[in-house]
């Protein structure tokens, strides 16, 4: 071998070695940041995010990786049936436990849902590399699958019916604090340009140390859209061309972390072409804060605040929605994500789903969680709805959507 080999070989060697080693070093400080100081430092942007994606399922196979070393000894082989067994153990806890016990709201965070159809199929494509075990390990891949397809938040492309011509337009968004871009001219021409029937905003309000701070200005907002009612209420702004009849405040409940922020929704009851339409502008509380480190109580006690206030805002807005006789819409940011047992509560409604995988979040600069919902009564019909880029000014994408009212009898 010459010297040029042996260079090309240990060179090869520090780049498998640096390939390993710098993702890894750099998890163990984000993680030691987090765990310390509560903050997160995700040098990099979403690359490097992605790899806290693998600690939950790593974590779990690691259990089966040593308990079945003495019965599967080759190490590829229990490697597979390790991941597999740890893929359905989580999609079941997930079935178990989402929404419905505060213990795994950080789990729910740190897994995208789309992994839980991604990993099984991932885990069945490689089966043939197992020599031992690959019957055990396409049996956990294909029940982690079944289970978690329904999970992972894949939905069809819409076929809906074009639009007609009295079609009503909404928009909704969580504009993130409000106009944050310095630049108030750009952030109205944005809203401007969709031309909507009709606006959901959330999070009308500054980013106050801590807590969204109310903002007064109504007067910009009739500048802004001439011919158009307003109603607000704490951070929810509504914006409709057509007639506001009647304003209902509802889930009212206190926000231990944000004082400003007390109810879940803005029901709007709207005059359409004669016939009642109630529409929903919602928000409910965040299911965590990102300002206590995980090694304090301070952490959990928040999570699980927040996890009993947001089920009460849940059941507040169930039993508004249950109530109304009119046609509904429903959108805006619940803080929910698929297939939480939270969402169960609105079994009444239909949600809206439009692109495959309609991810509405982004965070460290990916966007694969969908926070962001529209729910209709059988009253209302979805012709269209997409997802539009918020431009840079907010991490959530904005709802787009076309519906119209069926025939109804029923009054306001």
């Amino acid at each position: 071998m010459t010297a040029r080999d042996v260079a090309v070989r240990r060179a090869g060697m520090v780049l498998r070695w640096a390939a390993i080693g710098l993702p890894v070093a750099w998890l163990v400080v984000a993680v030691v940041t987090w765990l310390f100081t509560g903050r997160f430092w995700w040098w990099g942007g979403g690359a490097p995010l992605a790899l806290f994606f693998l600690v939950p399922l790593l974590l779990v196979a690691a259990v089966p990786m040593l308990l079945l070393a003495r019965w599967v000894p080759a190490r590829r082989d229990r490697a597979l049936l390790s991941l597999a067994v740890a893929a359905l153990a989580l999609i079941v806890a997930r079935r178990v436990l989402s929404g419905r016990s505060w213990l795994w709201v950080v789990p729910d965070l740190v897994v995208p849902p789309v992994l839980f159809l991604a990993v099984p199929v991932v885990l069945l494509a490689a089966v043939p590399l197992a020599r031992m075990g690959r019957w055990w390990t396409a049996g956990c891949a294909a029940a982690a699958l079944a289970l978690g397809a329904g999970q992972a938040g894949v939905a069809l492309p819409r076929t809906g019916s074009p639009p007609p011509a009295d079609a009503l337009h909404v928009i909704s968004w969580d504009t993130y604090c409000w106009n944050t871009t310095d630049d108030p001219v750009r952030f109205f021409r944005y809203l401007r340009k969709w031309s909507a029937d009709l606006y959901l905003l959330q999070e009308h309000s500054g980013c106050g140390p801590g807590a969204p701070t109310l903002i007064d200005d109504d007067g910009e907002l009739r500048r802004e859209f001439p011919g158009y009612q307003i109603a607000a209420l704490d951070g929810l702004l509504t914006i409709s061309r057509f007639p506001v009849e009647r304003q209902v405040a509802v889930g009212a409940h206190a926000n231990p972390y944000a004082p400003s922020w007390r109810h879940a929704a803005l029901r709007t009851d709207l005059r359409v072409g004669g016939q009642p339409l109630s529409v929903y502008n919602v928000h409910l509380f965040d299911m965590l804060y990102l300002t206590a480190s995980p090694l304090s109580p301070a952490f959990y006690q928040a999570i699980r605040d927040l996890d009993g206030a947001r089920g009460r805002q849940f059941d507040a807005l169930a039993a508004d929605l249950d109530g109304n006789p009119n046609p509904v819409l429903a959108s805006g940011n619940f803080n929910a994500l698929p297939g939480m047992g939270q969402l169960d509560r609105l079994d009444g409604l239909d949600p809206v789903d439009g692109p495959l995988y309609p991810a509405t979040l982004s965070f460290g600069g990916l966007r694969l969680w969908r926070m962001d919902w529209t729910f209709t009564s059988p009253g209302v019909a979805v012709h269209r709805y997409e997802l539009r880029s918020p431009e840079g000014m907010s991490t959530h994408h904005l709802q787009d959507l076309h519906i119209s009212l069926r025939s109804s009898d029923t009054k306001v």
